[in-house]
């Protein structure tokens, strides 16, 4: 479905991205030498130039960054010590690091905004009292908010000479004695770039390199089909980590990249269409408290703006469990079921979980490697982690573009647990009589810790023939181990349909069995209807435990 939403944002955005594009390119003064025009130096961060690759036919238009001056880049300090006041760092001064909060020895965790953004934003201050929440920590906010101005395509230029600028003020904190590997650089759209052109200018001046970089929904304009130097890229960071939500074309609204890039890219619900943004404008400044701008700000890129609320909301989740996502070649495989095993054992990532080992399940290997899952947002190097005699140790072999996927709800905290089911419509005589059904089934499951809402197994009305098997993933609630099922049939009759009217007998399905297992826990259970009594619509029908039979329907005479 096309994104209008968003879609007026490109239109807006396209507009004031090239407000002057020619004149930022080409223009110099009539003393200046005709390089000037391609090529402009800022001492000591360098040199920058428009030439190829900052210039190629996918960026046909790429301007000189602005003055470093101009930009105003700012970084903000806050630990627990003063997690509300800004305690600023000052690259040209090394003694504002040195009489800081900051601790040598704790992680170091650097914030960057995006396009139109600055440091002030709220969700920049929830990550970061999520951040200092979570443990002792160093949180350095990125504040180039003069230099994300419009025109769109003059930001893009300007990230360049902010990545070197923070690449120097990283150094500064490294001779004060900070590990390299303890930096995770967190950015949203343009500022997972910046994190990227961070990573890269370290290794480049400095021979250093960022233990982790995290892109939320890097963005695609400018930076979609270039080379790696161009744009943030697995090889920035001993780890990097995508989570892509806004993944539509940019012509169709789409603001974030759909290509892999890190080690590992998330894709929730598909990397498009993010549940809950469907609010209209009325909704959205209700969600934020009244305010008419943000509200149009959520309104206009809200599946973009969701990158870094699942980010926020995997830190200090309730859950060992929450936002486990699988490895599968496509949104549409992970959907049908197809991807829902793992290389490693999930409890292993879960602290143990409730004790039940994950079986061992034969499917497909991607890449030659087999199926990875771990956990997207904060947690998203997990999977490499295990604790052996007191030491932390790589559990896996580092790869790359490993895309992974899993669904979320609407509503905070977000994410779901899944669920694969798999049905089969009975063979009996009755079953064959009725000749199968036209609706939507529908699954509650019950477990040893809550039962999850009435979850429709397909998004529209379909037929389901006597024998036929089904396969599908669902998201819904922890329910713990799950203990029972009980199945429901909806069915939608249309008044001006009149082959859809049911008069003399209630619609109905006849189910064998069926089995479902869970992608966090790692149980499973089969169940079928009492006494192969119907499901019928409109009344649920509990299930009871049984033996799953798969059956071939013989030929009636």
């Amino acid at each position: 479905m096309l994104n209008q939403t968003n879609l007026f944002l490109q239109t807006m955005l396209f507009v004031v991205r090239n407000i002057n594009d020619g004149e930022e390119v080409v223009s110099t003064t009539p003393q200046s030498p005709p390089d000037d025009r391609l090529t402009r130096c800022y001492e000591p961060y360098g040199c920058f130039s428009t030439l190829y690759p900052w210039t190629d036919v996918n960026r046909p238009i790429s301007n000189l960054p602005e003055e470093p001056y101009k930009i105003n880049t700012n970084f903000c300090l806050y630990t627990r010590r003063n997690p509300h006041t800004c305690q600023v760092l000052e690259t040209n001064n090394p003694m504002s690091v040195y009489r800081s909060n900051l601790a040598r020895s704790d992680l170091t965790y650097f914030i960057a905004h995006g396009y139109l953004e600055g440091g002030h934003k709220p969700w920049i201050g929830r990550l970061t009292g999520e951040l200092l929440k979570n443990r002792e920590a160093n949180v350095v906010v990125v504040d180039w908010s003069s230099g994300s101005n419009p025109p769109y395509t003059q930001a893009v230029a300007n990230i360049r000479v902010v990545g070197v600028i923070t690449a120097h003020l990283v150094n500064q904190l490294l001779n004060m004695g900070v590990r390299p590997e303890r930096i995770h650089f967190i950015g949203h759209s343009l500022g997972a770039h910046l994190g990227g052109y961070v990573g890269h200018n370290l290794q480049r001046q400095f021979n250093s390199k960022l233990g982790r970089i995290t892109g939320l929904d890097p963005a695609e304009p400018h930076f979609g089909d270039t080379l790696p130097v161009v744009r943030l890229d697995y090889t920035d960071a001993e780890f990097v980590d995508i989570i892509h939500t806004d993944t539509s074309r940019f012509i169709t609204g789409g603001l974030g990249m759909r290509d892999p890039i890190g080690h590992v890219d998330f894709y929730p619900n598909g990397g498009v269409e993010q549940p809950g943004c469907d609010e209209g404008m009325k909704g959205y400044i209700s969600m934020e408290s009244g305010s008419l701008f943000g509200g149009l700000r959520r309104f206009l890129s809200c599946n973009h703006l969701r990158s870094y609320e699942y980010f926020i909301h995997s830190i200090n989740a309730d859950s060992g469990t929450a936002f486990m996502a699988a490895e599968c070649p496509s949104w549409k495989e992970f959907q049908n079921g197809t991807c829902f095993s793992c290389s490693n054992d999930v409890q292993t990532l879960t602290g143990g979980g409730y004790g039940i080992k994950r079986r061992s399940v034969e499917v497909p290997a991607v890449r030659d490697q087999p199926p990875l899952c771990t956990k997207m947002g904060f947690h998203a190097d997990a999977y490499l982690k295990v604790s052996f005699e007191g030491r932390t140790i790589h559990a896996q072999p580092m790869r790359k573009h490993v895309q992974l996927f899993l669904m979320t709800g609407a509503e905070k905290p977000f994410w779901k647990h899944h669920y694969r089911v798999q049905f089969q419509v009975s063979c009996s005589e009755e079953s064959l009589n009725h000749n199968g059904e036209v609706g939507i089934p529908r699954i509650i499951l019950h477990g040893d810790q809550g039962t999850t809402e009435s979850m429709p197994l397909t998004k529209r009305q379909q037929y389901f023939g006597p024998g036929s098997m089904h396969m599908m993933t669902v998201a819904g609630g922890n329910v713990g181990v799950i203990k029972n099922v009980t199945m429901e049939w909806e069915y939608n009759m249309s008044f001006i349909n009149i082959l859809s009217w049911r008069i003399i007998t209630s619609p109905r399905i006849y189910l064998a069995w069926v089995f479902v297992e869970s992608l966090e826990i790692g149980d499973s259970l089969t169940v079928c209807p009492p006494e192969g009594k119907p499901v019928i619509s409109g009344i649920s029908k509990k299930m009871v435990h049984c033996t799953k039979e798969i059956v071939e329907c013989s030929k009636k005479d």
